[in-house]
């Protein structure tokens, strides 16, 4: 039987895919971990305890990231399946690849993390701020759900650590050692990672397929749960 393992990305919990646990718990093992620290090592020992072969493996966001540069290391059999949605391989821009974040983004965004005075933001508030950022236009309709995918966020260091992963991580060159036929799913209006950088991943990623969500944002397992949840089900009749 088909294990399905969700990794969050950056400022939320396992809770995040409470849609996907309903969805499909009733048939198969569905695993939603909340990261607690945002280095490869996690996600390398989180994956050697699983048997791969038997996993369709859903990364989104920053957890994406990590678990591509995790796989990028394994000896082990490939996974049953990959799913990345949201995920970019350079998340902040270079001067060779300009569809990330300006890096003043999401520097101010780390020290409005880690001040505490009276004219600073705390965690809450920047979380509140991204929570908006992940919605598109018109997604406002979710605006207190988004927000509540966000509102128990993990201690400032840890937000920060994985803010300076998305400040520093280049993961282009690890992309011919991944393995085949990773499916993409990508928002059209995603306003925290450009739709062309699920492009470059379909472009790189040996067979990859893009799926793209007219009108979604950061947030399509939220705010198109249907329509996401039926990408899944093609994967796992693939995988199966």
């Amino acid at each position: 039987m088909t294990t399905l393992v969700f990794f969050h990305g950056w400022g939320a919990s396992g809770r995040v895919w409470e849609r996907q646990a309903a969805a499909f718990g009733d048939r198969m093992p569905v695993l939603t971990p909340t990261v607690p620290v945002w280095e490869v090592d996690w996600f390398s020992e989180y994956l050697r305890g699983l048997d791969l072969q038997e996993c369709l493996l859903v990364g989104w966001s920053l957890g994406g990231m990590l678990l591509l540069e995790a796989l990028s290391r394994l000896t082990d059999p490939p996974p049953n399946g990959l799913v990345l949605v949201g995920v970019a391989p350079v998340f902040t821009q270079r001067p060779d690849y300009p569809w990330g974040q300006p890096l003043a983004v999401v520097r101010a965004m780390r020290r409005a993390l880690t001040k505490n005075t009276k004219n600073t933001k705390n965690p809450p508030q920047v979380l509140a701020e991204f929570a908006e950022q992940c919605l598109a236009p018109g997604e406002a309709a979710f605006a207190s759900q988004a927000r509540e995918a966000f509102a128990a966020p993990a201690a400032a260091g840890t937000l920060a650590a994985g803010l300076d992963y998305l400040l520093q991580r280049d993961l282009r060159p690890l992309l011919p050692r991944l393995p085949a036929g990773a499916v993409v799913i990508q928002g059209q209006e995603d306003r925290i990672v450009d739709p062309a950088q699920g492009r470059f991943l379909q472009e790189h990623l040996s067979g990859a397929r893009l799926h793209l969500l007219p009108a979604a944002g950061h947030l399509p397992f939220l705010t198109q749960a249907a329509a996401f949840n039926g990408i899944l089900e093609q994967c796992l009749s693939t995988a199966s």
